[in-house]
């Protein structure tokens, strides 16, 4: 039986579980969810999840992210970046937009980017 998750738009079809842990790169067209630890390299045509109990220490390009757990390092989101209460994100993120809920720890800088860019 072939299950898919829909979530943003899109299918979760890669999953890290909790207890977990994966050093290297990770490459997928859907969506990747991250509930346990990755280190490295990761990228996504999908949405990008990490869950309340996930640790994420990579340089991240996908579609959209949604964290719920840690970043440590840059994600760089074709559309939109949301940072979920209680999570943390020490990186910079580059994206066209962005969603910061209350208790957020967010150390690094933000930069928008496309068709809403000054002088586009």
């Amino acid at each position: 039986m072939d299950k898919k998750v829909e979530i943003g738009g899109g299918p979760l079809s890669t999953t890290l579980a909790k207890d977990t842990k994966w050093n290297g790169t990770l490459k997928a067209e859907s969506g990747i969810r991250i509930d346990g630890e990755f280190e490295g390299h990761l990228e996504t045509g999908g949405t990008l999840v990490v869950g309340k109990g996930g640790l994420v220490k990579a340089e991240v390009k996908v579609k959209d992210a949604i964290i719920g757990g840690k970043v440590e390092g840059n994600i760089t989101a074709a559309s939109k970046v949301e940072l979920q209460s209680g999570s943390v994100m020490m990186g910079d993120i580059k994206s066209r937009g962005i969603i910061i809920d209350n208790d957020v720890f967010f150390d690094g800088m933000s930069k928008m980017t496309g068709q809403n860019e000054p002088g586009k």
